[in-house]
């Protein structure tokens, strides 16, 4: 640390993939990663494997799954990360994270920030699915995604998990900020947009309307994986049973009294006809796991 307290460590980095079809196989054209971002050795899967019925005529038979790893211990006061994606016309991929993205407790002025750009070319596939993140109590971090798809035949699954906290250590909605805005444009005209703003300090994050007692928040948006009507109603009554009545006590929030297998939320369907599933529970892996199921019965 400097005199002042800040961070002089801080760093800007950035991660760039490029996916693009060769023959009957999605391979990386290009990659480029500065520190901490490492990315392992990509893994073939069959496409079908990761994205279902929207693995249309068009898609190599064979897709692929990439790990981004991270050399340090977290995101620390002063980084700026810029994440960037590109999917071409043919190609699948899938990108998720090795563990646990961890935001670390930071100085009262200082902060960091992630930019991620998805782009997916007509005729490509993207399932992004980073690994829950967790802000340390006195963390500040704003991040922004903006997810281009070229068309109606472009692709996406975009899935992310945010925890209140360390609550195992006191620390539950023990950070400052952090905030989190994600849009989605299909030929350029917006799909989905989500701005969370979440400051602990003047906001009842326990109650309705935000965490509701619960401790993690799982989003899942799918945009033009052609979900039908009964993969959506199949989804819908899964939700439905995985959610149940919790029968916290009235007048206090849901998650409350509820067990560490409890979930609420739902899905519900765009205007665009698009799919988003919006979920709250007291484990990350829990709220993995059920979106994982969710995902698979829409596409």
């Amino acid at each position: 640390m400097s005199k002042d307290g800040a961070n002089k460590f801080g760093r800007a980095s950035e991660l760039r993939l490029v996916a693009e079809r060769r023959g009957e196989k999605t391979v990386l054209a290009d990659v480029a990663a500065t520190m901490p971002f490492r990315v392992m050795h990509p893994f073939e899967v069959p496409t079908a494997k990761i994205a279902g019925a929207a693995a249309g005529e068009g898609l190599a038979p064979v897709a692929l799954q990439v790990m981004v790893m991270s050399a340090s211990a977290g995101i620390m006061a002063g980084d700026a990360q810029c994440v960037d994606v590109c999917v071409g016309a043919g190609a699948a991929l899938q990108v998720t994270t090795q563990a646990f993205d961890k935001v670390h407790r930071m100085g009262e002025e200082e902060s960091a920030s992630r930019e991620t750009r998805l782009r997916v070319a007509n005729g490509g596939f993207l399932d992004y699915s980073p690994q829950p993140m967790i802000p340390f109590a006195g963390s500040a971090y704003a991040a922004s995604a903006s997810v281009e798809l070229a068309g109606p035949d472009a692709s996406l699954v975009y899935e992310e998990v945010l925890s209140c906290g360390r609550a195992a250590r006191g620390e539950r909605f023990g950070y400052r900020s952090f905030r989190n805005r994600v849009r989605v444009d299909v030929a350029g005209a917006p799909v989905y947009v989500d701005n969370t703003v979440y400051e602990p300090d003047r906001m009842p994050m326990e109650e309705f309307g935000l965490y509701e007692g619960f401790s993690h928040l799982g989003n899942l948006v799918l945009v033009n994986c052609r979900v039908g009507e009964s993969a959506f109603l199949a989804a819908r009554d899964y939700l439905r049973e995985e959610t149940g009545v919790i029968g916290a006590a009235a007048g206090s929030p849901v998650g409350a009294s509820a067990g560490s297998e409890a979930v609420a939320g739902g899905v519900t369907r765009l205007a665009s006809g698009d799919v988003c599933v919006r979920l709250l529970g007291h484990r990350a892996q829990r709220v993995g796991d059920v979106l994982s199921r969710t995902r698979a019965l829409l596409i």
